[in-house]
């Protein structure tokens, strides 16, 4: 008997500790990157995370900070996620990964004035490639011979410096590259390659060090079937698919 209570005191307390685990709004932390995530923190990924949330009564509160430092604070637990991560080998050491809600299209950008014969990563070689600091895919650009890579802040810069001439080409996502390129009015200037060199599933990412680390994500992904079911999830691209034809507008 003394054994049961046991039991059924351990459980209780489990039940209790899971269903107060998430009692303050989350907060997460990323790079500004429209028109997935804009300065105030609205913008197409942040919509979908916080609808994912939102439907399993989480709130969740976003920084903008420099993509570097913003994984700084994740390994640090200043913050408790990212709203917006690739899946790497290394990462996957130290972070716990959702299900992918969204998948990234990185193209190479150039100046139109460069005579650039563009056939995938092999085509590349011995060129300069502006790249934003931190994000996953530096070690498969390091495998490209003579590839030189130019770290910067921003899309902003990294299509700055494809202008100005101060790099051969710049690796993009497409949507944010058309975004910014319509923005400054640089559709005449730079051209976006297809296809894409690099697709990349996102995610959100928690440090494994998290205390509700398994619970966040388990929420987040229940969240996530359950507004693509509702039709939520369509809604809200929807509502950004104009960037997708923003190019030739």
């Amino acid at each position: 008997m003394t054994k049961f209570f046991i039991i059924l005191l351990l459980y209780i307390q489990s039940t209790a500790a899971l269903s107060n685990a998430i009692t303050q709004p989350l907060v997460g932390a990323h790079n500004e990157w429209p028109p997935y995530i804009f300065a105030d923190g609205t913008g197409m990924t942040a919509e979908l995370v916080r609808a994912a949330f939102s439907s399993q009564k989480v709130a969740l509160d976003i920084k903008i900070a420099p993509f570097s430092r913003a994984m700084r604070m994740l390994g640090n637990n200043e913050i408790d996620l990212i709203p917006a991560l690739w899946w790497t080998e290394s990462r996957a050491q130290t972070i716990l990964f959702s299900q992918p809600y969204f998948t990234n299209e990185l193209s190479i950008i150039s100046n139109t004035k460069l005579q650039l014969d563009y056939q995938g990563s092999h085509s590349l070689e011995s060129l300069t490639i502006s790249i934003i600091r931190g994000y996953g895919y530096h070690e498969y650009l390091q495998s490209i011979d003579r590839l030189t890579i130019v770290p910067l802040l921003n899309v902003h810069s990294c299509l700055e410096h494809v202008r100005k001439n101060r790099a051969d080409i710049a690796l993009v996502d497409k949507y944010a590259a058309w975004f910014e390129m319509k923005k400054n009015d640089y559709s005449t200037e730079l051209t976006i390659w297809q296809p894409a060199l690099i697709k990349h599933p996102l995610h959100i990412g928690i440090s494994k060090e998290h205390p509700n680390a398994e619970y966040i994500i388990t929420s987040f992904n229940k969240g996530l079937e359950q507004i693509k079911r509702s039709g939520e999830y369509d809604e809200i691209l929807a509502r950004y698919e104009h960037i997708a034809s923003a190019q030739s507008e």
